[in-house]
């Protein structure tokens, strides 16, 4: 799988014994243009992951490294960011 960020191609790639789960689901190297997310989650911890990493993703592309280092920001809008967006890509419809 693949996924743009700010129009870089990054590769996605789900592998095992790679991360503590205790406190990482993925990593994201930016020389190589890859995101790693552990198999030894769930299917939305993998999700919430991706979007975790995609975040740091556009935020180092588009200059602001300083918030990219911000884990707790990064963790609370990421997460906002998956709640938001998630269940509406999976087909349901938010209730009105």
């Amino acid at each position: 799988m693949k996924i743009n960020i700010c129009g870089i191609p990054h590769k996605v790639i789900y592998c095992k014994d790679e991360f503590n789960t205790d406190t990482h689901y993925g990593q994201i190297d930016y020389g190589k243009a890859v995101i790693k997310i552990s198999e030894d989650v769930s299917k939305e911890q993998q999700d919430e992951a991706l979007c975790h990493e995609v975040l740091h993703g556009i935020l180092s592309h588009i200059g602001k490294e300083e918030l990219s280092q911000d884990e707790e920001l990064v963790s609370v809008l990421s997460n906002a960011i998956y709640q938001s967006f998630m269940p509406n890509l999976d087909g349901e419809e938010a209730d009105q």
